[in-house]
C-alpha cells in the first residue's frame, strides 16, 4: 500500500462529506451556511468531545485550556467557516490543518487527527488490526472482572480454611467464566466487520482470514450500503441533473456503484458520475 499523504485524507474527509450529507437528520450538511456550522460545532460540543477533538477544536478557535469554548463559538467570527465549506464542496483547496481537522470532526469521518489516520494506516501493512484489538482485549479480560478484586482482598486474610475455600471457589469459577467466554468467541463469533463479496459487502468475523473475495474491514454502516451496479441502458445516472450513480476506473474498465464512497478493493474514493464519462465509455449502450 502507497503511503497515505496528506492529500488523500483531505480527498477521503470530502468523500465522508457527501455520505454524511445524506444520512444528517439536522439538515445541516446537505446545503451548510457559516452560521449553520457554527451551530453544528456547539452541537458536538453539547454531545461531549473527545479529548482529542476537544484540542482541535480549541486550537482551530484559539481558546487556551482554561477558556470558555462555547461562548468563544458563540461569539466567533462566522465568516471564517467560509473556507471549510469551500474545501468540504471541492470548490477550493486548502493546506490550513485546524480548518481540515475541524472538518473531520464536522463530518465525522474516522480515523482522526492526521496523525492517527497514519497510524491506522501502519499498523495495516503489519497485519490485520481487527486480530490484534481481540488479542489485546482477551489478555485483559480477567483484570476488568468484578471478581478480580474481591478475591485478591480475601487471598489476603491469612491462611484460615474458610478464606482458602472461598478463595478457590472463585478461582474455578473465574476459571469456567473465562472458558465459556472463550467458547463462546472461538464457536459463536460476533460479526463485526465487514468484506466485499461479489457487488456488495457481508457482515463476517473479524478473525476470518482474508479470501480472494476483498480486505477484512471493522463495519461501517454507510459503507455496508455500498453496491455495484450493472450498466445496462435502464440505469439512471441522474436526478434532476444530480448525479446519483459512482464511479472508479480499476484495470481500464469503469465500475458504478450507488452510493458514494471507497472502491472495495483498491480503496480510492469513488466519484460521481458525469455525462462526460457516460459518453466517453459508452456506459448508456
Amino acid at each position: 500500500m502507497n503511503k497515505i499523504t496528506f492529500e488523500e485524507y483531505k480527498s477521503a474527509i470530502r468523500v465522508k462529506y457527501e455520505v454524511s450529507k445524506i444520512d444528517d437528520v439536522s439538515g445541516i450538511l446537505l446545503n451548510p451556511t457559516p452560521a449553520q456550522l457554527r451551530n453544528l460545532c456547539l452541537m458536538k460540543l453539547d454531545n461531549s468531545l473527545t479529548k482529542t477533538d476537544g484540542n482541535s477544536f480549541r486550537i482551530f478557535f484559539n481558546v487556551k485550556e482554561e477558556g470558555d469554548l462555547r461562548k468563544t463559538i458563540e461569539n466567533f467570527d462566522i465568516g471564517k467557516f467560509k473556507p471549510i465549506i469551500s474545501f468540504l464542496k471541492g470548490e477550493k483547496d486548502s493546506e490550513n490543518t485546524t480548518r481540515i481537522e475541524l472538518a473531520a470532526i464536522l463530518v465525522n469521518f474516522n480515523p482522526r487527527p492526521y496523525n492517527k489516520y497514519l497510524l491506522n494506516d501502519k499498523i495495516s501493512e503489519r497485519g490485520n488490526p481487527e486480530v490484534s484489538l481481540f488479542v489485546e482485549e482477551k489478555e485483559s479480560f480477567i483484570d476488568t472482572l468484578p471478581f478480580g478484586k474481591f478475591i485478591e482482598k480475601v487471598a489476603l486474610t491469612g491462611n484460615d480454611k474458610i478464606g482458602k475455600k472461598t478463595v478457590m471457589f472463585f478461582a474455578v469459577l473465574l476459571s469456567l467464566f473465562f472458558m465459556g467466554y472463550t467458547v463462546k468467541g472461538v464457536f459463536f463469533p460476533k460479526k463485526e466487520c465487514m468484506q466485499w463479496e461479489g457487488n456488495y459487502y457481508i457482515a463476517v468475523d473479524c478473525l476470518k482470514e482474508n479470501g480472494q473475495a476483498g480486505f477484512i474491514s471493522t463495519i461501517d454502516e454507510a459503507a455496508m450500503k455500498l453496491k455495484k451496479l450493472d450498466c445496462d441502458s435502464t440505469l439512471d445516472f441522474f436526478n434532476k441533473d444530480k448525479p446519483v450513480v459512482w464511479y472508479c476506473k480499476r484495470d481500464g474498465a469503469i465500475e458504478l456503484f450507488n452510493i458514494a464512497g471507497f472502491h472495495p478493493v483498491t480503496g480510492k474514493p469513488l466519484k460521481p458520475i458525469t455525462k462526460y464519462i457516460i459518453e466517453k465509455y459508452n456506459l448508456t449502450e
